[in-house]
C-alpha cells in the first residue's frame, strides 16, 4: 500500500503540489505562480504539470485538492472564486480526476487547514475547535466532535462573511460589512493609512502601508501603530466571541499571515473574550496555528489518509 498522498493547493496567487506522508510530512513539493486570469483549462494544465513533476512514477494512496470557496465539496463544483477567472460553476473534481486519471477529492482551503491542525498541529488535543485564517481575507473551518462541520453542500465555515455592524462608517450607504471587512489585513492597512496621514509624528506617516508594516512599527514602540494593533485585536476578539457563543468550542486557533503577530494580538483578544463572553463560555483556549503556509497542503493529504474526515459523497 502506498504511504504517500498527492496534495494540491490551488490559490489565486500560487499553485502548490506535494507528496505528503501519513504523519503530515511533505516529502517533496513544487510551486508555480497561478495564471489566474487565463481560465480553468490553463490552470488545470499547470496543476497537471506540477503533479507529473512530483509524482515521477511514485505510487500514491490518493489525491486531494483544496481551493478557495465557495465550492460544493459534495459534488466537487466550484461556484465562483474571485481570484480565479472562469471558475464559476466549474466541475473541478471531475475535470481534474479525468486529467490526472485518478479520483481526486475537493476541499475548501479553510476546512483543509482545520483538518491539518486537527491531525498534525495545534488542534490535536481538541475535538471541538474553530480554525480562523486571517490574511488578505478571513476564512477557516470548524471541527465539531472530531470531524469537520460541513453543512449544506459542505460549505459551512465561511467565517469571514459573518455580518458585524450596520453603522460602520466606511460602509455608509453600502452593503452591511462582515468580519472580513473589519478584521482582514487590507482593512487594518486602510485604517492605518487614514490615521497615519493625520499623525506626522508616527513612523507610519507618509508610507505605503500594509498590515505587516503596522505590526513592525508597533513592535518598535510607535504609539499610533500600537493603538491600531489594539483596535485590530479587539475586532478579532469580538469575532471570536461571536463564534464561541455559536459553536462552544474548546479552542480558537488562529492561522494565516496575520497569525505571525499572534504575540502582539493575543493579550487583547483574550481580554476582549474575558469582557464579552457570557457566563459558562469562558475557558476557551487561544492558540497560534502550528503549520503555517503548509496547512492546506497537509490538510488535503490528511483527507486521503483519514477518509472519515472527508466529505460525504
Amino acid at each position: 500500500m502506498a504511504d504517500l498522498a498527492l496534495a494540491i493547493d490551488l490559490g489565486g496567487t500560487q499553485i502548490r503540489v506535494g507528496l505528503v506522508d501519513a504523519l503530515g510530512q511533505i516529502v517533496t513539493q513544487q510551486a508555480i505562480a497561478t495564471q489566474a486570469m487565463a481560465g480553468p483549462a490553463v490552470v488545470l494544465d499547470q496543476i497537471a504539470d506540477l503533479c507529473a513533476q512530483v509524482l515521477s512514477g511514485t505510487p500514491v494512496k490518493g489525491a486531494a485538492i483544496c481551493a478557495p470557496g465557495p465550492l460544493d465539496t459534495i459534488t466537487g463544483r466550484v461556484f465562483g472564486v474571485q481570484t480565479l477567472k472562469g471558475f464559476e460553476d466549474f466541475p473541478l473534481r471531475d475535470t481534474l480526476s479525468h486529467k490526472l486519471s485518478m479520483p481526486v477529492q475537493v476541499e475548501n482551503d479553510g476546512i483543509a487547514g482545520a483538518v491539518a491542525e486537527l491531525c498534525h498541529g495545534a488542534g490535536r488535543a481538541y475535538s471541538d475547535f474553530v480554525y480562523i485564517t486571517i490574511s488578505t481575507g478571513i476564512g477557516g473551518g470548524i471541527i465539531a466532535d472530531g470531524k469537520p462541520l460541513r453543512g449544506r453542500r459542505g460549505m459551512a465555515g465561511h467565517l469571514g462573511h459573518m455580518f458585524f455592524h450596520r453603522d460602520w462608517p466606511r460602509y455608509a450607504g453600502a452593503a452591511m460589512p462582515c468580519f472580513e471587512d473589519w478584521g482582514a489585513g487590507p482593512a487594518l492597512a486602510e485604517r492605518a493609512s487614514a490615521r497615519a496621514a493625520q499623525t506626522p509624528a508616527s513612523a507610519l506617516h507618509g508610507r505605503t502601508l500594509d498590515a505587516r508594516a503596522v505590526y513592525d512599527a508597533a513592535a518598535q514602540g510607535d504609539s499610533l501603530a500600537q493603538s491600531l494593533v489594539h483596535d485590530e485585536a479587539t475586532l478579532l476578539g469580538i469575532g471570536c466571541a461571536s463564534l464561541i457563543h455559536i459553536l462552544s468550542p474548546q479552542a480558537i486557533i488562529l492561522g494565516g499571515g496575520m497569525s505571525q503577530a499572534f504575540d502582539q494580538l493575543s493579550p487583547v483578544i483574550e481580554h476582549t473574550l474575558a469582557t464579552h463572553l457570557k457566563p459558562g463560555f469562558d475557558g476557551v483556549a487561544l492558540h497560534r496555528a502550528q503549520l503555517g503556509t503548509t496547512s492546506s497542503l497537509i490538510g488535503a493529504a490528511a483527507l486521503v489518509f483519514h477518509p472519515d474526515l472527508a466529505a460525504r459523497i
